[in-house]
């Protein structure tokens, strides 16, 4: 079936074509009736002739319809037209990872992280429900403007349970990013095919180029399974170590070899995280931490100076006064005199004085007395009136008057000067090198435990047919396991090294009484 666009299908309008999947073209369409903007997907025609196609695209309605996370594109609804089956699905604006890498180049690690992440909790998810995708590339994930992964088309996808709708032999997906257990149409296909269809994305996120490829399809399938890919760190030698290694793991040849679960994966990329982030700013050096605070100092240093500097010209001034206006100022200019009871201030005497022989005689003035700039001279009529004092009584002119004393106000204490500090050494974190040993082992640890998860579970299963059930200490040490890498990985978000060793340690201690158990 072909539509136009402008056409429209039941209460469907179709507003343009988003693409061909592997099992039919997907439209944009409109409800007429609720307005809501959906994608819809025709699958193949001729439903009725092919009973297994048609039995798949039931299946593969079923199975998506079950799936409800945030990081999957929901199933809505599912109308019949004629002979065909259309599915009416979430419309996801945004791009696809494949046009992304075909525009930009590769992405930064933190980026590539990051989405991976999204992919990888969506399998978990449906790889818990028995739900495989089985088609696993970037044409199938769907890039958002909010930075929302949305994995799409699980049009393929089988349970884990469903043996009879996928026969042996038969290969699905796309050759880039397919499994070497696909290429070979093993029949025990699981979720950790899907891992490495995930690592093979993951290595083309962060080079920008296919791990493996090849001229025909046979090269390619013969790369799948034959070739070890060049590490992405030879590729771009900026990647973080860790980086490399777990991009590696997730395309082991061997799918015991990768990762067991999702989960494990993604546990392993969070360690990844701080190491591809960039590195906090380094802290001052003692000596310009305390630049808050020189405003302060430089105020009360000036203050002080003020109270210095009136108390330098407060002494100056009394200094002065006194050489001006001290008792010993007027006594160097008066003769001596024998007898003199009258105080300069109190009593004038008159301006004569006797010889031996008792006539009076007029005194000379032994100083001419030096008008004062403020007051004008008497006539000479006054002046032989008034009596004029001997120099030695003879009154001081007003003395000026004195500044007022400057108020000895005790300067605000000036706290004394902090003790210096010596410079606390800077404690040294744990360098590059040991941070990427310990993530190499934590990724390791994960490995191990993934796999000594799959062994529980087989045994269990086997046990569990004749009514019997995992010994209680190896059930605990299960437990203990998985809550000791989960605090490591918790450790290394915190960047707490010392705690992710010691966690990771009695980790390694349950897993290696697992792995004896199990007969590893």
């Amino acid at each position: 079936m072909n539509l136009e666009i402008g056409s429209t299908v039941g209460d469907y309008q179709v507003l343009g074509i988003l693409g061909a999947g592997g099992m039919g073209k997907v439209y944009k369409v409109r409800n007429l009736i609720s307005d809501r903007v959906e994608a819809m997907k025709i699958v193949l025609p001729d439903l009725a002739g092919e009973p297994d196609l048609a039995d798949r695209f039931l299946r593969e309605i079923k199975l998506t319809a079950s799936l409800e996370h945030p990081n999957i594109a929901a199933l809505h609804t599912v109308v019949r037209a004629g002979n065909q089956l259309l599915m009416l699905m979430e419309f996801v604006e945004g791009v696809t990872l494949e046009q992304r890498l075909r525009d930009g180049g590769p992405l930064p690690a933190p980026v590539a992280v990051d989405y991976i992440g999204q992919a990888l909790s969506a399998l978990d998810y449906a790889h818990a429900r028995g739900v495989i995708h089985r088609d696993i590339k970037p044409a199938n994930m769907i890039l958002t403007p909010g930075g929302v992964l949305k994995l799409m088309d699980f049009g393929i996808a089988k349970g884990a349970a469903d043996h009879k709708l996928t026969q042996t032999g038969t290969t699905l997906g796309s050759l880039y990013y397919m499994s070497p257990e696909q290429i070979q149409g093993a029949a025990g296909v699981d979720g950790r095919s899907d891992l490495y269809s995930v690592g093979v994305t993951l290595y083309e996120m962060v080079t920008g180029r296919r791990p493996f490829d090849g001229d025909s399809q046979f090269a390619i399938m013969a790369a799948h399974m034959e070739k070890t890919p060049v590490p992405p760190i030879t590729l771009d030698p900026r990647l973080p170590q860790a980086l490399n290694d777990i991009v590696l793991l997730a395309v082991a040849k061997d799918p015991n070899a990768r990762f067991q679960t999702a989960g494990a994966f993604r546990n392993a990329l969070a360690t990844v995280v701080p190491a591809a982030q960039p590195a906090p700013a380094a802290p001052l050096p003692p000596a310009e931490a305390p630049r808050a605070t020189q405003p302060k100092q430089a105020a009360t240093g000036s203050r002080r100076g003020l109270w210095m500097g009136l108390g330098a010209v407060a002494a100056v001034l009394a200094i002065a006064a006194l050489i001006e206006f001290g008792p010993w100022h007027g006594s160097k200019a008066a003769p001596r005199q024998e007898s003199s009871s009258v105080p300069a201030a109190v009593t004038p005497a008159p301006a004569v004085s006797s010889t031996p022989a008792g006539e009076p005689v007029a005194q000379p003035p032994t100083q001419e007395p030096v008008p004062s700039p403020a007051v004008p001279a008497q006539p000479p009529a006054a002046a032989a009136r008034t009596p004029k004092l001997p120099a030695a009584v003879a009154a001081p002119p007003p003395a000026p008057q004195a500044p007022p004393p400057v108020p000895r106000t005790q300067p605000p204490p000036v706290p004394p000067a902090p003790a210096p500090v010596a410079a606390r050494p800077v404690e040294s974190g744990p360098s590059r090198a040991e941070l990427q040993a310990a993530r190499e082992q934590l990724v390791m640890l994960n490995t191990r435990a993934a796999g000594v998860r799959t062994g529980l579970q087989s045994l269990q299963r086997s046990q569990a047919a004749g009514g019997l059930t995992l010994r209680a200490d190896m059930q605990q040490a299960n437990s203990l396991m998985n809550s000791y890498l989960q605090g490591a990985t918790d450790a290394f978000k915190a960047n707490d090294l010392d705690a992710a060793k010691s966690l990771m340690d009695k980790a390694e201690a349950q897993i290696d009484k697992l792995e004896k158990f199990l007969g590893h």
